[in-house]
């Protein structure tokens, strides 16, 4: 549905605006009108876009197509051509593209540098005439698919030429659009229009085969060559990357495909890999993957099934298949409790204790993070692994953690509250501090300073509230609130750089130095730098933004209830006092 991309943009008001504040920028259709038919495949819309406190060349258009087989919005905005013309106090735009026969519905996003967009939608339909449609087909292009080689000298690359309106709307720098895992020498199936099936998309994938190496798919519409390895950190050992191939796309974008070989012949064993992106070459990303045990080695995704359960799942399933493994968890007559924990591997009370009996790394499993004794959450009455996690679901590649329900990170998230819904499950009640409230409340996420869009050469899809983790670590973590000790995406080695809270209670002190740590006119988070001024546009400094200063952030950014949650999950934006 068109609000689990957009949220509150489309169901607030049939009008173009989201929000009636001051600042929001408006953006306007002005041609076709509303249900048009077309009979031929090119359909160019013109409109106008504004903002009262950005300059026109200052805000960011998107364009998204709602189809009849999906529930995702896709973003169609690199398909077509758009060119926008700035002048004084606004910009008028045109985006032109060739559409399929059929009706169609299609939203324009207007974003500026804070994050607050609007929206205009249009329904039309295309009838091809016989004629039309077959000159339709002759003139599609197909993807160039380029071969390099790199020697010790040069790096031989077929580059596109750059279409200068399409540059200034995707942004100058190359992203990573796609990292996935892949068997070692089938990086030649790769095509960006259809992944081979037998890719594992690489965050959060579990269970991942030993001999794999990383694929990284990078775009752009500069010429490409890196002077230094796009990943600066993994596990613990390192590798060697290699460009392969170049891919033209529309819109004179190029994508580099590189593929990136663990020195060790084999993946460890039940180990889990963090990825980090390096930030001087790329916007910083971070990734994680745990690999699979030597036991189960051979139970994983059939090659040809995609997205489908894993068959021959030795331990969680399907049990209609293999029904003697429920022995490992449950017993008939020696059980303990009312779900007949105690098998094989099961002998310990306690539904924690008994997942964690072979996800201590034990009995050929992969580990749980070291984190595990610091998870808040086995210290509520009431949950447990299985509170997020399904222990008799096989998982798919959609789904490989087998969680109950919609949990998004960076590499998926739009940041509507859709997206973390298994979050959601939980911290929806005041007892459990209300978290949703933020992300599906209009007066928290039009205010809120982390609902932002994320810009188009980061690589992400986000449009809205950041994810949660983001911030907090799923399992545990050493900190307060089981939040993360390396924050903003970028490998930190300096340990006095990390994060790292002492009190038993969240404090002035804890909140400044955790928001703090990205918020340093540096750090970029979705391709945005996150600022802390100390002074104002007009040069007054700026009241708790002093280094001497130990004002708690909720002070200012808590809104009307001056509360750390509030300030961490929307904190309000522009309330700066002066120093007199």
């Amino acid at each position: 549905m068109w609000s689990v991309i957009f949220g509150s943009f489309l169901s607030y008001s049939p009008e173009t605006r989201v929000f009636s504040a001051t600042g929001v920028p408006e953006i306007t259709i002005m041609s076709p009108s509303g249900e048009s038919v077309f009979t031929n495949s090119k359909v160019e819309f013109t409109g106008k876009i504004s903002d009262d406190l950005s300059p026109p060349d200052k805000l960011l258009i998107k364009v998204f197509e709602h189809t009849t087989d999906s529930d995702q919005a896709i973003d169609i905005t690199n398909g077509g051509q758009l060119t926008l013309t700035p002048n004084d106090q606004f910009a008028t735009f045109s985006y032109l593209k060739d559409f399929s026969e059929g009706v169609h519905n299609v939203t324009f996003i207007v974003t500026d540098g804070d994050g607050l967009s609007s929206t205009s939608a249009q329904t039309f339909t295309v009838e091809l005439s016989e004629t039309a449609e077959q000159t339709t087909n002759t003139s599609k292009t197909s993807l160039t698919q380029t071969s390099v080689e790199k020697t010790e000298s040069q790096l031989m690359v077929v580059t596109p030429e750059v279409n200068s309106l399409t540059a200034g709307e995707i942004g100058q720098r190359p992203y990573m659009s796609n990292m996935f895992l892949i068997p070692r020498g089938a990086e030649g199936e790769y095509n960006p229009d259809k992944v081979p099936n037998n890719y594992l998309p690489a965050d959060d994938m579990t269970r991942v085969p030993l001999d794999s190496q990383i694929l990284l798919d990078i775009r752009s519409v500069l010429p490409f060559n890196p002077t230094q390895p796009l990943i600066t950190f993994f596990g613990d050992s390192t590798g060697k990357e290699k460009l392969v191939k170049t891919f033209a796309l529309p819109g004179g974008i190029t994508s580099y495909i590189y593929i990136f070989t663990p020195e060790k012949e084999n993946l460890d064993p039940s180990k889990a890999y963090y990825v980090y992106l390096n930030p001087n070459e790329l916007i910083p990303r971070l990734l994680k993957f745990t690999t699979v045990s030597n036991n189960y080695e051979n139970y994983q995704f059939d090659a040809d099934k995609g997205n489908v359960d894993r068959e021959k799942d030795y331990i969680h399933g399907p049990y209609s298949v293999v029904t003697n493994t429920c022995s490992f968890c449950h017993s008939t007559h020696n059980a303990t409790s009312q779900i007949l924990e105690g098998g094989k591997y099961g002998t310990v009370s306690g539904t924690n204790n008994l997942c964690m009996a072979c996800h201590d790394g034990t009995n050929g499993t992969p580990e749980l993070e070291s984190n595990y004794a610091t998870n808040k959450h086995n210290q509520v009455p009431d949950v447990s692994c299985t509170s997020c996690h399904d222990p008799h679901n096989p998982g798919t590649k959609e789904n490989p953690n087998s969680l109950h329900t919609t949990y998004k990170k960076a590499s998926t998230a739009t940041g509507q509250v859709n997206d973390f819904s298994l979050c959601f499950t939980c911290h929806n009640k005041d007892e459990n501090a209300n978290i949703q409230q933020y992300y599906q409340n209009e007066t928290f996420t039009s205010q809120s300073g982390h609902n932002i869009t994320a810009t188009s050469d980061s690589g992400s899809k986000l449009n809205g509230q950041f994810p949660c983790a983001e911030c907090h670590e799923t399992h545990g973590s050493s900190n307060i609130k089981m939040l993360r000790t390396n924050l903003g995406n970028v490998k930190i080695e300096d340990p006095k750089l990390l994060f790292e809270s002492k009190s038993v209670n969240w404090d002035a002190l804890d909140e400044r130095n955790f928001c703090l740590k990205c918020h340093n006119n540096s750090t970029a988070i979705f391709g945005k730098a996150s600022t802390f001024k100390d002074k104002n546009a007009v040069g007054e400094q700026i009241s708790g933004h002093q280094t001497e200063d130990k004002q708690s952030c909720a002070s200012c950014h808590g809104g009307t209830s001056q509360s750390f949650i509030e300030s961490a999950h929307a904190p309000k934006r522009g309330i700066h006092v002066t120093i007199p």
